[in-house]
């Protein structure tokens, strides 16, 4: 779980959970970046997708989803995050997820291993 505040056009979400999920730990297939809430339900449903430009380089990250503005501000992810570019958001059941390109996943994966959860290696069948 990371620490942060979400916002959906301007109003605060009590009830987010911001996740780092690493590859092979929770059945994820790749590194991501999870924000669980039930107000997000109303962006995009699961399976549903957008992809945003945006430029993260701060705490605090400005991401437009299918004509509302979701404000995330973490300052660990805002350590990690330095990105400008498109951004895959993409619905799930309890909210949404950011997947994220090659450079983030690294950067992403070797705060994990320090915190000691090192991505799995996954076996291509």
């Amino acid at each position: 779980m990371v620490s942060g505040e979400v916002f959906l056009d301007g109003v605060k979400s009590d009830d987010a959970i911001i996740f780092i999920h690493v590859k092979g730990y929770g059945r994820a297939r790749v590194t991501h970046i999870d924000i669980e809430s039930m107000t997000f339900k109303k962006i995009l449903l699961p399976r549903h997708s957008d992809y945003p430009e945006i430029n993260w380089n701060s705490e605090k990250v400005n991401i437009p989803v299918k004509g509302h503005e979701l404000i995330l501000i973490s300052t660990t992810l805002g350590k990690l995050m330095k990105f400008h570019g498109n951004l895959y958001v993409r619905g799930k059941g309890k909210g949404i997820f950011f997947g994220l390109h090659r450079e983030q996943i690294k950067t992403i994966e070797e705060y994990a291993s320090k915190l000691g959860i090192p991505p799995k290696i996954t076996k291509k069948i």
